[in-house]
């Protein structure tokens, strides 16, 4: 059963692309699709697959699906692998106007349409919700168009010890948990991107509590290696540059100072905590952003590595429990074994001052300051 929609869009297909490559924001637009579940660790690109409950009318399936396309901002396309078979793909392409989205599947529906006579409706009813879907979506693209005033948070898409990221319009919300002030946090994204370092972009300060940021499309750091760990060097070295390109970034005066040393220092800049886009690598979550020097912020990326993992995040308890060893010792050597193992027990003191850690991460962080972690 092969069915094809259109749509034209008064947006450039990269903006258009943004949007619908986030596959987990499908559900804003899709009225059919209930939920998307991920069950890949990767959440963009080839490979990446997940759990649609689609509901039409009186009936509801579950539908397998996985990225077997991804062309960006030209193409996307997808192998449906559960009760429905087949194939679908979205393609943009450039018109004056903007971008016209097309939408096509050739799908095997299951036994329950019917014979062939029996799925002719039913092509009829999806291609009725299909084109319902695409006047959602311009309608979504030009509401983020038109900036975030007035916008409510949205689907959550993130959570952290002390904070929760949410959808914002076109943008995400980052709101602490706790009544923190983001201030200084939204203060450091500034700083660092005018030093030309990779972070995301402020757009709004609703309240003392939150941060309006620009949305990042891409997996991170973390993510890709529970997917892909044969990239475990490729990504030591990559987060090891990092730490040296923000180690030449001033930091300004007033900053809490952790350590000798007078640049920028993040204290968290570990996998989990670099999104990878299709323009390069972005750090995020600056909340503990203060003043020192380069190779102790390394030294605490270590510190991290070898001892905690975040919560509740199957992808990193995957990939901290069977690799972290692996990779934190890789990581050591790119950024410099000597220099980050004289500043490691130090590095340790200053974690053990952070009230979030469990006990065993606490007793971890000790074991490792004293040279008795495996």
């Amino acid at each position: 059963m092969g069915i094809e929609v259109s749509i034209d869009i008064p947006a450039p297909p990269q903006e258009v692309w943004d949007y619908v490559a986030d596959v987990a924001s499908n559900v804003e637009w899709m009225a059919d699709a209930s939920s998307i579940t991920f069950v890949s660790p990767a959440t963009q690109g080839v490979g990446t697959t997940y759990d649609c409950v689609t509901k039409v009318g009186p009936l509801r399936t579950t539908d397998r699906m996985e990225i077997v396309e991804w062309d960006p901002p030209h193409a996307l396309g997808v192998a449906h692998k559960g009760v429905v078979r087949g194939g679908g793909r979205f393609t943009l392409a450039p018109i004056e106007e903007g971008t016209r989205f097309t939408w096509s599947e050739d799908l095997t529906l299951p036994w329950y349409f019917g014979s062939r006579v029996g799925r002719q409706p039913a092509a009829m009813v999806l291609k009725r919700f299909w084109r319902r879907n695409l006047r959602t979506l311009r309608a979504r693209i030009l509401e983020r168009q038109q900036g975030p005033t007035g916008h409510e948070p949205g689907p959550l898409l993130g959570m952290g010890r002390d904070s929760e990221v949410r959808a914002y319009g076109p943008y995400v919300i980052r709101v602490s948990l706790r009544g923190r002030d983001m201030s200084h946090e939204a203060e450091a994204m500034q700083h660092v991107r005018a030093y030309g370092f990779p972070a995301p972009e402020v757009i709004d300060r609703p309240d003392d509590n939150s941060v309006v940021m620009a949305r990042l499309s891409g997996p991170t750091m973390l993510d890709e290696l529970a997917a892909k760990p044969w990239l475990m060097i490729r990504h030591a070295k990559g987060l090891a540059r990092l730490h040296r390109a923000l180690g030449e970034v001033p930091a300004p005066a007033g900053w809490v100072k952790v350590s000798d040393g007078k640049s920028v220092v993040h204290l968290d800049l570990q996998p989990d905590n670099v999104k990878l886009t299709d323009n390069g690598p972005v750090v995020i979550d600056w909340s503990n952003a203060a003043a020192g020097d380069c190779a102790f912020d390394a030294a605490s990326t270590y510190v991290r590595l070898r001892t905690g993992a975040p919560d509740n995040h199957a992808a990193a308890r995957a990939v901290i429990n069977a690799f972290r060893t692996r990779f934190a010792r890789a990581f050591l050597k790119e950024f410099g074994r000597d220099e980050i193992l004289a500043r490691v027990r130090a590095a340790a003191d200053l974690r053990l001052l952070d009230r979030n850690l469990n006990p065993s991460e606490r007793g971890a962080v000790f074991a490792l300051a004293r040279g008795e972690l495996d």
